[in-house]
Protein backbone atom coordinates (compact mmCIF):
# COMPACT_ATOMS: atom_id res chain seq x y z
CA UNK A 1 0.00 0.00 0.00
CA UNK A 2 2.86 2.32 0.85
CA UNK A 3 4.42 1.62 -2.53
CA UNK A 4 1.20 2.65 -4.28
CA UNK A 5 1.12 5.94 -2.35
CA UNK A 6 4.77 6.55 -3.27
CA UNK A 7 4.10 5.91 -6.96
CA UNK A 8 1.05 8.19 -6.92
CA UNK A 9 3.08 10.92 -5.22
CA UNK A 10 5.82 10.68 -7.84
CA UNK A 11 3.27 10.86 -10.66
CA UNK A 12 1.66 13.90 -9.02
CA UNK A 13 4.99 15.71 -8.64
CA UNK A 14 5.99 14.96 -12.26
CA UNK A 15 2.58 16.14 -13.51
CA UNK A 16 2.85 19.40 -11.58
CA UNK A 17 6.34 19.99 -12.91
CA UNK A 18 5.17 19.33 -16.48
CA UNK A 19 2.21 21.66 -16.07
CA UNK A 20 4.56 24.30 -14.69
CA UNK A 21 6.69 24.10 -17.81
CA UNK A 22 3.73 24.14 -20.17
CA UNK A 23 2.18 27.04 -18.24
CA UNK A 24 5.11 29.27 -19.11
CA UNK A 25 3.61 32.13 -21.06
CA UNK A 26 5.77 34.54 -23.02
CA UNK A 27 4.62 37.93 -24.24
CA UNK A 28 6.29 40.62 -26.35
CA UNK A 29 7.82 43.62 -24.61
CA UNK A 30 8.45 47.06 -26.15
CA UNK A 31 10.85 49.37 -24.31
CA UNK A 32 11.81 52.91 -25.33
CA UNK A 33 13.15 56.19 -23.96
CA UNK A 34 12.90 59.27 -26.18
CA UNK A 35 15.44 61.16 -24.04
CA UNK A 36 18.20 58.68 -24.82
CA UNK A 37 20.18 58.06 -27.99
CA UNK A 38 20.13 54.57 -29.45
CA UNK A 39 23.26 52.62 -28.52
CA UNK A 40 22.83 49.97 -31.20
CA UNK A 41 21.41 47.14 -29.10
CA UNK A 42 21.35 43.98 -31.23
CA UNK A 43 17.99 42.76 -32.48
CA UNK A 44 16.51 39.78 -30.63
CA UNK A 45 15.28 36.83 -32.67
CA UNK A 46 11.63 35.82 -32.45
CA UNK A 47 12.89 32.31 -31.60
CA UNK A 48 14.76 33.58 -28.54
CA UNK A 49 12.94 33.19 -25.21
CA UNK A 50 13.96 35.44 -22.33
CA UNK A 51 13.23 34.77 -18.66
CA UNK A 52 12.26 37.55 -16.28
CA UNK A 53 15.63 37.84 -14.54
CA UNK A 54 17.50 38.18 -17.84
CA UNK A 55 15.01 40.78 -19.06
CA UNK A 56 15.47 42.91 -15.96
CA UNK A 57 19.23 42.54 -15.45
CA UNK A 58 20.39 42.68 -19.08
CA UNK A 59 17.87 44.44 -21.30
CA UNK A 60 16.04 46.82 -18.95
CA UNK A 61 19.31 47.70 -17.21
CA UNK A 62 20.68 48.97 -20.56
CA UNK A 63 18.22 51.88 -20.34
CA UNK A 64 19.27 52.87 -16.77
CA UNK A 65 15.65 53.88 -16.06
CA UNK A 66 15.09 56.75 -13.64
CA UNK A 67 11.30 56.46 -13.83
CA UNK A 68 9.23 53.75 -15.50
CA UNK A 69 5.89 54.05 -17.25
CA UNK A 70 4.51 50.51 -17.51
CA UNK A 71 1.55 49.89 -19.86
CA UNK A 72 -0.06 46.50 -19.29
CA UNK A 73 -2.57 45.02 -21.72
CA UNK A 74 -4.70 42.04 -20.76
CA UNK A 75 -3.45 40.00 -23.77
CA UNK A 76 -0.69 40.69 -26.28
CA UNK A 77 1.16 38.52 -28.83
CA UNK A 78 3.73 38.93 -31.56
CA UNK A 79 0.93 38.54 -34.10
CA UNK A 80 -0.77 41.67 -32.73
CA UNK A 81 2.32 43.79 -33.38
CA UNK A 82 3.15 42.33 -36.78
CA UNK A 83 -0.38 42.22 -38.20
CA UNK A 84 -1.67 45.54 -36.84
CA UNK A 85 1.13 48.02 -37.59
CA UNK A 86 -1.34 50.73 -38.60
CA UNK A 87 -3.21 50.35 -35.29
CA UNK A 88 0.07 50.90 -33.37
CA UNK A 89 1.18 53.86 -35.46
CA UNK A 90 1.85 56.10 -32.43
CA UNK A 91 3.81 53.41 -30.60
CA UNK A 92 5.91 52.70 -33.69
CA UNK A 93 6.65 56.40 -34.11
CA UNK A 94 7.69 56.80 -30.47
CA UNK A 95 10.02 53.79 -30.69
CA UNK A 96 11.67 55.15 -33.83
CA UNK A 97 12.43 58.52 -32.22
CA UNK A 98 14.77 57.34 -29.47
CA UNK A 99 16.48 54.48 -27.70
CA UNK A 100 14.19 51.47 -28.18
CA UNK A 101 14.18 47.68 -27.92
CA UNK A 102 11.73 45.00 -29.06
CA UNK A 103 11.77 41.65 -27.23
CA UNK A 104 9.41 39.14 -28.88
CA UNK A 105 9.20 36.58 -26.04
CA UNK A 106 9.65 37.51 -22.38
CA UNK A 107 8.44 35.34 -19.52
CA UNK A 108 6.05 37.02 -17.09
CA UNK A 109 7.04 40.57 -18.03
CA UNK A 110 4.10 42.08 -16.10
CA UNK A 111 5.77 40.87 -12.89
CA UNK A 112 7.61 44.22 -12.98
CA UNK A 113 4.57 45.81 -11.32
CA UNK A 114 5.14 43.63 -8.23
CA UNK A 115 8.94 43.39 -8.31
CA UNK A 116 10.06 47.01 -8.78
CA UNK A 117 8.41 48.30 -5.54
CA UNK A 118 10.79 46.00 -3.63
CA UNK A 119 13.67 47.91 -5.25
CA UNK A 120 12.59 51.31 -3.90
CA UNK A 121 10.15 52.40 -6.62
CA UNK A 122 7.11 54.45 -5.63
CA UNK A 123 4.05 52.95 -7.36
CA UNK A 124 1.05 54.71 -8.84
CA UNK A 125 -1.65 52.71 -10.64
CA UNK A 126 -3.95 54.13 -13.30
CA UNK A 127 -7.02 52.00 -13.95
CA UNK A 128 -9.12 52.45 -17.13
CA UNK A 129 -11.34 55.49 -16.75
CA UNK A 130 -9.19 57.26 -14.12
CA UNK A 131 -8.00 60.70 -15.33
CA UNK A 132 -4.28 61.35 -15.60
CA UNK A 133 -4.56 64.90 -14.33
CA UNK A 134 -4.81 63.83 -10.69
CA UNK A 135 -1.56 61.88 -10.77
CA UNK A 136 0.96 63.04 -8.15
CA UNK A 137 4.56 61.84 -8.35
CA UNK A 138 5.91 61.54 -4.81
CA UNK A 139 9.64 61.62 -5.59
CA UNK A 140 12.02 62.91 -8.24
CA UNK A 141 13.26 59.50 -9.39
CA UNK A 142 12.30 55.85 -9.01
CA UNK A 143 8.64 56.40 -9.85
CA UNK A 144 6.70 53.47 -11.29
CA UNK A 145 3.41 54.31 -13.00
CA UNK A 146 1.40 51.23 -13.93
CA UNK A 147 -1.23 51.96 -16.58
CA UNK A 148 -3.78 49.20 -17.12
CA UNK A 149 -5.07 49.51 -20.66
CA UNK A 150 -8.70 48.87 -21.63
CA UNK A 151 -9.62 45.23 -22.08
CA UNK A 152 -9.11 43.76 -25.55
CA UNK A 153 -10.56 40.32 -24.88
CA UNK A 154 -14.07 41.64 -24.28
CA UNK A 155 -14.02 43.89 -27.35
CA UNK A 156 -15.61 42.19 -30.40
CA UNK A 157 -13.18 44.00 -32.72
CA UNK A 158 -9.54 43.16 -32.00
CA UNK A 159 -8.43 45.83 -34.45
CA UNK A 160 -10.43 48.54 -32.70
CA UNK A 161 -9.25 47.36 -29.25
CA UNK A 162 -5.57 47.61 -30.23
CA UNK A 163 -6.14 51.02 -31.80
CA UNK A 164 -7.74 52.18 -28.55
CA UNK A 165 -4.71 50.94 -26.57
CA UNK A 166 -2.41 52.87 -28.90
CA UNK A 167 -4.44 56.05 -28.35
CA UNK A 168 -4.35 55.64 -24.56
CA UNK A 169 -0.57 55.14 -24.59
CA UNK A 170 0.18 58.28 -26.59
CA UNK A 171 -2.36 60.27 -24.54
CA UNK A 172 -0.83 59.30 -21.19
CA UNK A 173 2.72 59.96 -22.41
CA UNK A 174 1.77 63.39 -23.76
CA UNK A 175 0.32 64.40 -20.38
CA UNK A 176 2.90 63.12 -17.92
CA UNK A 177 5.95 62.58 -20.11
CA UNK A 178 7.18 66.15 -19.54
CA UNK A 179 7.14 65.87 -15.74
CA UNK A 180 10.03 63.37 -15.55
CA UNK A 181 12.30 61.34 -17.79
CA UNK A 182 10.42 58.08 -18.29
CA UNK A 183 11.46 54.74 -19.72
CA UNK A 184 8.26 53.36 -21.27
CA UNK A 185 7.42 49.64 -21.27
CA UNK A 186 4.49 48.12 -23.14
CA UNK A 187 3.60 44.46 -22.55
CA UNK A 188 0.73 42.09 -21.79
CA UNK A 189 -0.49 39.85 -18.99
CA UNK A 190 -0.70 36.81 -21.26
CA UNK A 191 -0.48 36.00 -24.99
CA UNK A 192 -3.56 36.66 -27.07
CA UNK A 193 -2.75 33.62 -29.24
CA UNK A 194 -2.86 30.23 -27.57
CA UNK A 195 0.35 28.30 -26.95
CA UNK A 196 0.94 25.59 -29.54
CA UNK A 197 2.17 23.06 -27.00
CA UNK A 198 5.31 22.04 -25.19
CA UNK A 199 6.75 20.08 -28.12
CA UNK A 200 6.78 23.07 -30.46
CA UNK A 201 8.00 25.29 -27.64
CA UNK A 202 11.03 23.11 -27.00
CA UNK A 203 11.67 22.76 -30.73
CA UNK A 204 11.75 26.53 -31.15
CA UNK A 205 14.15 26.77 -28.20
CA UNK A 206 16.46 24.21 -29.80
CA UNK A 207 16.39 26.08 -33.11
CA UNK A 208 17.04 29.35 -31.28
CA UNK A 209 20.07 27.90 -29.49
CA UNK A 210 21.47 26.46 -32.71
CA UNK A 211 21.03 29.78 -34.54
CA UNK A 212 22.78 31.65 -31.74
CA UNK A 213 25.71 29.23 -31.80
CA UNK A 214 26.10 29.41 -35.57
CA UNK A 215 28.35 32.25 -36.68
CA UNK A 216 28.33 33.43 -40.28
CA UNK A 217 31.42 32.51 -42.27
CA UNK A 218 32.91 34.70 -44.98
CA UNK A 219 35.55 33.95 -47.61
CA UNK A 220 39.18 34.71 -46.93
CA UNK A 221 39.87 38.27 -48.01
CA UNK A 222 36.44 39.63 -47.10
CA UNK A 223 36.33 42.45 -44.53
CA UNK A 224 33.43 44.56 -43.33
CA UNK A 225 32.67 47.41 -41.00
CA UNK A 226 29.37 49.06 -40.13
CA UNK A 227 29.30 50.96 -43.42
CA UNK A 228 31.97 49.48 -45.75
CA UNK A 229 32.48 46.07 -47.39
CA UNK A 230 35.70 45.09 -49.15
CA UNK A 231 36.86 41.79 -50.66
CA UNK A 232 40.27 40.99 -52.11
CA UNK A 233 40.28 38.30 -54.80
CA UNK A 234 43.97 37.65 -54.15
CA UNK A 235 46.64 38.86 -51.72
CA UNK A 236 47.81 42.46 -52.03
CA UNK A 237 51.43 43.18 -52.99
CA UNK A 238 53.56 46.06 -51.74
CA UNK A 239 56.42 46.97 -54.12
CA UNK A 240 59.19 49.50 -53.52
CA UNK A 241 61.15 51.33 -56.24
CA UNK A 242 64.05 53.76 -56.50
CA UNK A 243 62.79 57.12 -57.72
CA UNK A 244 60.58 60.06 -56.97
CA UNK A 245 57.31 61.54 -58.23
CA UNK A 246 58.62 62.13 -61.74
CA UNK A 247 61.14 59.34 -62.36
CA UNK A 248 60.80 55.74 -61.18
CA UNK A 249 63.11 52.81 -61.79
CA UNK A 250 60.88 50.12 -63.39
CA UNK A 251 62.76 47.36 -61.55
CA UNK A 252 61.42 47.01 -57.98
CA UNK A 253 63.76 46.93 -55.03
CA UNK A 254 61.53 44.47 -53.24
CA UNK A 255 58.11 42.87 -53.63
CA UNK A 256 56.23 41.98 -50.47
CA UNK A 257 52.98 40.00 -50.36
CA UNK A 258 50.43 40.98 -47.71
CA UNK A 259 48.95 37.59 -46.95
CA UNK A 260 45.26 37.63 -46.06
CA UNK A 261 45.88 34.87 -43.53
CA UNK A 262 47.67 37.51 -41.44
CA UNK A 263 44.56 39.70 -41.16
CA UNK A 264 43.56 40.49 -37.60
CA UNK A 265 39.80 40.27 -38.23
CA UNK A 266 37.42 39.76 -35.33
CA UNK A 267 34.04 40.33 -36.91
CA UNK A 268 32.99 43.91 -37.61
CA UNK A 269 35.92 46.28 -38.13
CA UNK A 270 36.23 49.94 -37.22
CA UNK A 271 36.11 53.02 -39.44
CA UNK A 272 34.37 56.32 -40.07
CA UNK A 273 30.71 56.21 -41.08
CA UNK A 274 29.33 59.67 -41.79
CA UNK A 275 27.30 60.99 -44.70
CA UNK A 276 30.29 62.47 -46.59
CA UNK A 277 33.28 60.34 -45.71
CA UNK A 278 33.55 56.66 -44.81
CA UNK A 279 36.45 54.32 -44.18
CA UNK A 280 37.43 50.84 -43.01
CA UNK A 281 40.59 49.88 -41.10
CA UNK A 282 42.33 46.60 -41.93
CA UNK A 283 45.01 45.28 -39.62
CA UNK A 284 47.68 42.69 -40.43
CA UNK A 285 50.27 41.27 -38.04
CA UNK A 286 53.86 40.15 -38.60
CA UNK A 287 54.08 41.62 -42.11
CA UNK A 288 57.53 41.47 -43.77
CA UNK A 289 58.45 44.62 -45.76
CA UNK A 290 61.98 45.06 -47.14
CA UNK A 291 63.21 42.19 -44.96
CA UNK A 292 61.89 43.96 -41.84
CA UNK A 293 59.08 42.33 -39.88
CA UNK A 294 56.43 44.76 -38.67
CA UNK A 295 54.35 43.60 -35.74
CA UNK A 296 51.29 45.35 -37.19
CA UNK A 297 50.35 47.00 -40.47
CA UNK A 298 47.24 49.20 -40.64
CA UNK A 299 45.51 49.97 -43.94
CA UNK A 300 42.77 52.62 -43.87
CA UNK A 301 40.65 52.56 -47.07
CA UNK A 302 38.88 55.91 -47.52
CA UNK A 303 35.76 56.69 -49.56
CA UNK A 304 34.01 59.94 -50.37
CA UNK A 305 30.23 60.22 -50.89
CA UNK A 306 28.88 63.05 -53.03
CA UNK A 307 25.23 63.10 -54.01
CA UNK A 308 24.24 59.77 -55.54
CA UNK A 309 27.82 58.68 -56.27
CA UNK A 310 30.85 57.54 -54.33
CA UNK A 311 34.59 57.64 -54.95
CA UNK A 312 37.50 55.59 -53.65
CA UNK A 313 40.02 58.29 -52.68
CA UNK A 314 43.12 56.80 -51.05
CA UNK A 315 44.63 54.27 -48.64
CA UNK A 316 46.33 55.57 -45.53
CA UNK A 317 48.98 53.09 -44.37
CA UNK A 318 50.59 53.01 -40.93
CA UNK A 319 53.65 50.77 -41.01
CA UNK A 320 54.15 50.91 -37.26
CA UNK A 321 51.12 51.92 -35.13
CA UNK A 322 51.85 54.74 -32.72
CA UNK A 323 54.53 56.30 -34.94
CA UNK A 324 54.63 58.80 -37.79
CA UNK A 325 55.83 56.14 -40.25
CA UNK A 326 52.83 56.53 -42.57
CA UNK A 327 52.28 56.42 -46.33
CA UNK A 328 49.26 57.44 -48.43
CA UNK A 329 48.44 55.58 -51.65
CA UNK A 330 46.29 56.87 -54.51
CA UNK A 331 45.18 55.18 -57.77
CA UNK A 332 47.69 55.54 -60.61
CA UNK A 333 46.08 54.56 -63.90
CA UNK A 334 42.37 55.01 -63.33
CA UNK A 335 40.23 56.81 -60.80
CA UNK A 336 37.56 54.78 -59.06
CA UNK A 337 34.90 57.48 -59.13
CA UNK A 338 31.32 58.08 -60.18
CA UNK A 339 30.08 54.76 -58.82
CA UNK A 340 26.31 54.79 -58.09
CA UNK A 341 25.67 54.99 -54.36
CA UNK A 342 23.77 51.67 -54.21
CA UNK A 343 26.28 49.68 -56.25
CA UNK A 344 29.62 48.05 -55.46
CA UNK A 345 32.79 48.38 -57.51
CA UNK A 346 34.39 45.21 -58.85
CA UNK A 347 37.62 44.75 -60.78
CA UNK A 348 39.42 41.49 -61.53
CA UNK A 349 42.40 43.33 -63.01
CA UNK A 350 45.33 44.73 -61.07
CA UNK A 351 44.81 48.17 -59.54
CA UNK A 352 48.01 50.04 -58.69
CA UNK A 353 48.05 52.61 -55.89
CA UNK A 354 51.18 54.76 -55.63
CA UNK A 355 52.54 56.51 -52.56
CA UNK A 356 52.83 60.29 -52.45
CA UNK A 357 56.30 60.11 -50.96
CA UNK A 358 57.97 63.52 -50.76
CA UNK A 359 61.04 62.49 -48.79
CA UNK A 360 63.80 63.21 -51.32
CA UNK A 361 66.35 61.80 -48.92
CA UNK A 362 64.96 58.29 -49.20
CA UNK A 363 64.14 58.46 -52.91
CA UNK A 364 61.85 55.43 -52.52
CA UNK A 365 58.39 55.09 -53.99
CA UNK A 366 55.93 52.42 -52.86
CA UNK A 367 53.21 50.78 -54.96
CA UNK A 368 50.31 48.94 -53.38
CA UNK A 369 48.88 46.48 -55.93
CA UNK A 370 45.34 45.15 -55.50
CA UNK A 371 45.11 41.87 -57.39
CA UNK A 372 41.37 41.98 -57.89
CA UNK A 373 39.00 43.71 -55.50
CA UNK A 374 35.33 44.41 -54.82
CA UNK A 375 34.39 47.27 -52.51
CA UNK A 376 31.32 49.19 -51.44
CA UNK A 377 30.67 51.98 -48.90
CA UNK A 378 27.32 53.22 -47.55
CA UNK A 379 26.11 49.78 -46.39
CA UNK A 380 24.64 50.77 -43.01
CA UNK A 381 21.04 49.84 -43.85
CA UNK A 382 21.74 46.62 -45.74
CA UNK A 383 19.60 43.73 -44.44
CA UNK A 384 22.51 41.29 -44.74
CA UNK A 385 26.27 41.44 -45.15
CA UNK A 386 26.59 41.06 -48.90
CA UNK A 387 27.49 43.24 -51.87
CA UNK A 388 24.83 44.78 -54.10
CA UNK A 389 25.09 44.84 -57.90
CA UNK A 390 28.62 45.42 -59.21
CA UNK A 391 29.91 48.29 -61.36
CA UNK A 392 32.75 46.55 -63.20
CA UNK A 393 36.02 48.28 -64.08
CA UNK A 394 36.19 46.57 -67.47
CA UNK A 395 34.40 48.40 -70.29
CA UNK A 396 31.81 46.67 -72.43
CA UNK A 397 33.97 46.28 -75.57
CA UNK A 398 36.89 44.30 -74.25
CA UNK A 399 39.40 42.44 -76.45
CA UNK A 400 37.59 39.09 -76.05
CA UNK A 401 34.26 40.71 -76.88
CA UNK A 402 35.67 42.46 -79.95
CA UNK A 403 37.25 39.19 -81.11
CA UNK A 404 33.94 37.38 -80.69
CA UNK A 405 32.09 40.10 -82.61
CA UNK A 406 34.66 39.93 -85.45
CA UNK A 407 34.37 36.14 -85.71
CA UNK A 408 30.56 36.42 -85.64
CA UNK A 409 30.59 38.93 -88.52
CA UNK A 410 32.98 36.71 -90.50
CA UNK A 411 30.74 33.67 -90.10
CA UNK A 412 27.70 35.78 -90.98
CA UNK A 413 29.47 36.97 -94.14
CA UNK A 414 30.28 33.39 -95.16
CA UNK A 415 26.68 32.36 -94.53
CA UNK A 416 25.39 35.30 -96.58
CA UNK A 417 27.68 34.44 -99.54
CA UNK A 418 26.55 30.83 -99.41
CA UNK A 419 22.89 31.81 -99.38
CA UNK A 420 23.49 34.23 -102.27
CA UNK A 421 25.16 31.49 -104.37
CA UNK A 422 22.35 29.06 -103.65
CA UNK A 423 19.79 31.64 -104.71
CA UNK A 424 21.68 32.22 -107.99
CA UNK A 425 21.40 28.59 -109.20
CA UNK A 426 19.09 28.33 -112.33
CA UNK A 427 17.15 25.15 -113.04
CA UNK A 428 15.91 23.90 -116.47
CA UNK A 429 12.62 25.30 -117.66
CA UNK A 430 11.70 22.20 -119.81
CA UNK A 431 11.58 18.53 -118.86
CA UNK A 432 11.09 15.20 -120.75
CA UNK A 433 7.55 14.11 -121.51
CA UNK A 434 7.22 10.29 -121.95
CA UNK A 435 4.40 10.76 -124.47
CA UNK A 436 6.47 12.97 -126.72
CA UNK A 437 9.87 12.72 -128.37
CA UNK A 438 12.83 13.17 -126.10
CA UNK A 439 14.45 16.51 -125.84
CA UNK A 440 17.75 16.58 -127.66
CA UNK A 441 20.30 19.19 -126.74
CA UNK A 442 22.94 19.52 -129.46
CA UNK A 443 26.43 19.49 -128.08
CA UNK A 444 28.36 20.22 -131.33
CA UNK A 445 27.72 21.60 -134.76
CA UNK A 446 26.90 18.98 -137.52
CA UNK A 447 27.99 19.13 -141.15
Amino acid sequence: MADKHLILSIILVVSLAYCGVVAKEHVPVLVWNNNQVSDGLPAVSALHYINYNTFQSKYLHAFQPKNILLFIQDALSIEDLSSHESEFQHVNRLMSEGHSLYLPNVEDAAHLAHDLPTHGYSVEVLEPGIPVAGLNLKQEDNNLIVVKLPSTLTNPSRKRALQKADEVIVNVISKIGEQREFTVIFTGMKPSVENKGEEQYEERKRVSRSLQQTKPTYPVGFHYSKCVYIYFFNDMVLNSYHGNKTTIDPKPISSNTINESLAMDEGELTGDCNSKHQSITLKYHNVVINNDTHSQLDLHFHFQLVGDEWTFTYVHTILTPGTTDTVDFKPVNSDITGIPIRMSYSCSQKITLRSNNTDTGKEIVYDLVLNGVQMQPNTENFPSIRFSGAWDCVGFFTVPILSSVFVSFLLLLILSMGMYMLADINTMDRFDDPKRPAIIVPTAATD
